[in-house]
């Protein structure tokens, strides 16, 4: 069911986007959001827990509170449609690209999609909640939970340890453009240790 569901959102961003060919190969991931999501992608040298909960309170959002401080790969920040993207500016090129297109994949699948199941939910009127222009009423609080429908600040750290799984390192390389080391420890990885959607988004044709 989760991978049936990653297909069909990733068949429908590339539709997006034009077309997966177009991006190259490795693709250009991040020429590829910017055609088709509110996405900004912001490099941060020594990217950690503290530098993200810093930006939200410099931003004026409800703070973070990281009980384990850690370096980060990227980080994800989704509220009001919209999306950043921090990505640790010493990484290796083909780092950096896992890390976007991992925080992308969860934007995709764990904040976009549910924000529009919310307004089939609730209606139109559902995105003045999302989008912080008015309260949630009682009703609209007991029916969110009720129903599982989120509507708070999405946020989603990367750790240094890249939880994905593939075939092999050679065939996740060539199609993701992964680091050689990445490629070997997803190789090693068994499925059921990693997220379907994550790893099938962006290798659709």
């Amino acid at each position: 069911m989760a991978l049936h569901r990653s297909e069909a959102v990733a068949e429908a961003f590339w539709a997006s986007a034009g077309g997966r060919a177009r991006f190259g190969s490795p693709v250009d991931i991040e020429r590829a959001v910017a055609r088709v999501l509110p996405v900004a992608v912001h490099r941060v040298s020594g990217l950690h827990t503290g530098a993200v909960a810093d930006l939200l309170v410099r931003a004026g959002a409800d703070p973070w509170f990281e009980l384990t401080p850690r370096p980060l790969r990227g980080c994800l920040i989704a509220d009001a449609g919209k999306a950043l993207v921090l990505v640790d500016r010493d990484d290796t090129e083909d780092e950096q690209r896992m890390t976007v297109s991992h925080e992308v994949a969860h934007l995709l699948l764990h904040y976009l999609k549910p924000r529009e199941q919310a307004v089939t939910a609730f209606g139109i009127g559902i995105l003045a909640v999302l989008d912080r222009t008015r309260p949630a009423t009682l009703g609209e609080r007991l029916s969110s939970a009720l129903r599982n429908v989120p509507i708070e600040p999405y946020r989603h750290a990367m750790d240094r340890q890249v939880p994905l799984a593939g075939t092999s390192p050679g065939t996740l390389r060539a199609r993701f453009g992964l680091p050689a080391p990445v490629a070997t420890r997803l190789a090693g990885l068994k499925p059921s240790e990693t997220s379907f959607g994550v790893l099938g988004l962006f290798s659709r044709k």
